[in-house]
This record gives C-alpha cells, sequence and structure tokens, in this order.
C-alpha cells in the first residue's frame, strides 16, 4: 500500500511539471514518466492524465522532452485496456503533427512512429491517425536513410492497409494518398538488400491488394510478376522472414491475379504489427523464432541422410 501511494505522489508530482513553463521541469517531467511508466501498471482512470500531460510535452522546441515524452506515450500506448481512449483525449493527431515537427529528427521520429504504430494498429484509431494527413510523410519514411524509421513506417502503413478493403473502402482521399505509396513499396520489395524492409514492403502490398484501386496500381507497376518472383526466391529461403514472406507474396499473388492463382484461404489473409518494448522485428516474429529453429534441425537430418546413403557411392 505505502509503494503504492508512493507511485501516485510521484505520478502526482510529474504531472504537475508537465504543466509548468520551465523548460527544466518539462524534462524532468518527461524522462521521469517515460522510466515511469515503463515499470509501471496504471488503471484505466489514469489514461486522461496521462495521456494530457504527455500531449502537453510531445510539441515542445526541446528535443529531449519530445522524445522521452513520445516515449512514454509509446509505451503507454501498448496497454489494450487504455488505448481505446486515446482518440478522445486527441492523442493520434498530437502524435501526427508532432512527427511533422521534428520529421528532421532521428530520435524524435523513432519514438513517435513507434507509436503511431500501435495507434493504427488498433482500428479504432486508424481513422483519426488518417484525418491528420500524414500518409504523405509515411510515404516519405520508406526510403529513410535509418533503418528503424524505415521499418516503423512500413509496419504502420500495413496497419492502416489492412482497413483498406472495409474502412477506407469508399474514402477516396486516403486511398490516393495510400496509391501514391505503392511505387515506394515495390522499389523496396524488389530493390532492399535488408529483409526487414522487404518483409514489411511485402505485407503492406498484400493488405493494400484487397482494394481495388490500390490493386490496380500494383498491377500496373508490374506488381503481380514481382509477388511471383518474390514467391518463388521465399520458399527456397531458410531465413525465419522466408515463410512469412512467402504467406504475404502469395496472399498478393492471389488477389492480383483476380483470384485466378494461388490458394483462395490466402484471401482473408492481413498483416498487422504491434509495437513492442523489444526490437521491432524480433518483437513481431517472435513465434516464428522456433519454426526457424526447427527448419534448420531438420535440413542438417536430410543433410545426414544424404551423406550416410550416398556415401558408398561417393567414396567407393
Amino acid at each position: 500500500m505505502e509503494e503504492n501511494n508512493g507511485t501516485f505522489s510521484h505520478l502526482q508530482h510529474l504531472l504537475q511539471l508537465a504543466y509548468s513553463d520551465e523548460p527544466e521541469d518539462q524534462q524532468n517531467a518527461a524522462v521521469n514518466l517515460s522510466r515511469l511508466i515503463e515499470g509501471t501498471v496504471f488503471p484505466a482512470v489514469s489514461f486522461g492524465p496521462l495521456a494530457h500531460a504527455l500531449c502537453r510535452l510531445l510539441p515542445s522546441q526541446n528535443r529531449t522532452v519530445c522524445s522521452y515524452a513520445a516515449r512514454a506515450l509509446k509505451l503507454l500506448l501498448l496497454d489494450d485496456a487504455l488505448r481505446p481512449q486515446a482518440v478522445v483525449a486527441g492523442v493520434p493527431a498530437v502524435v501526427c503533427a508532432t512527427l511533422k515537427q521534428w520529421e528532421d529528427e532521428i530520435l524524435c521520429l523513432r519514438e513517435l512512429l513507434g507509436a503511431l504504430q500501435t495507434l493504427c494498429w488498433d482500428k479504432q484509431c486508424v481513422r483519426s491517425v488518417l484525418q491528420a494527413d500524414i500518409i504523405s510523410q509515411l510515404n516519405d519514411y520508406i526510403n529513410s536513410n535509418d533503418q528503424e524509421v524505415s521499418i516503423l513506417a512500413l509496419a504502420t502503413l500495413s496497419n492502416i492497409l489492412v482497413v483498406s478493403d472495409s474502412l477506407l473502402l469508399s474514402d477516396t482521399v486516403s486511398i490516393e494518398a495510400l496509391g501514391a505509396g505503392m511505387v515506394h513499396l515495390l522499389d523496396t520489395v524488389q530493390q532492399t538488400q535488408q529483409r526487414p524492409q522487404r518483409f514489411y514492403a511485402a505485407a503492406a502490398l498484400a493488405n493494400a491488394s484487397a482494394h481495388p484501386r490500390l490493386a490496380s496500381i500494383i498491377n500496373q507497376n508490374g506488381g503481380l510478376q514481382i509477388f511471383r518472383d518474390l514467391e518463388r526466391q521465399s520458399l527456397a529461403s531458410l531465413h525465419v522472414l522466408g515463410s512469412r514472406l512467402c504467406e504475404c507474396s502469395q496472399t498478393a499473388v492471389y488477389r492480383l491475379s483476380d483470384k485466378r492463382e494461388g490458394d483462395s484461404k490466402m484471401a482473408l489473409h492481413k498483416y498487422s504489427f504491434k509495437w513492442g518494448t523489444q526490437p521491432t522485428m524480433e518483437l513481431t516474429l517472435a513465434k516464428y523464432g522456433d519454426n526457424s529453429k526447427v527448419l534448420y534441425i531438420c535440413f542438417g537430418v536430410w543433410l545426414l541422410i544424404v551423406v550416410f546413403t550416398f556415401s558408398p557411392v561417393i567414396f567407393n
């Protein structure tokens, strides 16, 4: 009980500092709120005061204040019980506005995009994010020189495109903005040597292929053949991402071929990614790690069988 009272008093103090006009107080609030949120489970009633305080700190002209406040918000949004209140608190609009403010600052971008990724993972928040007109920035971040920024932008776009055939089906403005990024996504799938970017780009395109207008844009730029080739390449890969990349490719091929190629079960597949406290790829694909180990073991056993079977022929 005393520990809870101490945490509550500490939180009250930090919230007061967040509303101070002194830069030092704001930095103290942002840094310590980030640390407190990382190690504390808050009741739903706490979200409002926390979100309002963090949204006040985010637009700060101080990079440290912004990055720590964004990190605190990013961690807070991971709680499924708290996130539904984000739209009411105006969180999506503030996050998107701050992204535009700090578009050239990598440290701030990483934290803000992490928060945006989880917001877009929740379908209830997607509409509010799109109203902030952020798609063009996300399209630009695909080609960022910073790998983490690129991955986060791709994962966020993939999350948004999950609802392209439902919530956004008749939203022509959003679809045209998303359509402008299809070429960038295809270029990433074809040209990048980084497996994470290729995987997330493929996932975003697979989601986009469910919308007729976006599917048309993808096909006009050779998307069907690109995914046929990608499916063939990923089938031959033993990398942990190989099976998932193959699945994305099969989904895209089935939809882009007007359901003439592939398995009809692939039509139901969607690919969304929630940000986590571990590196993005590690958390998103954690459940596939064991499968990868099993695959390598099976390959090793197969190799031994081949060696022992044919060794008399080879060495005699």
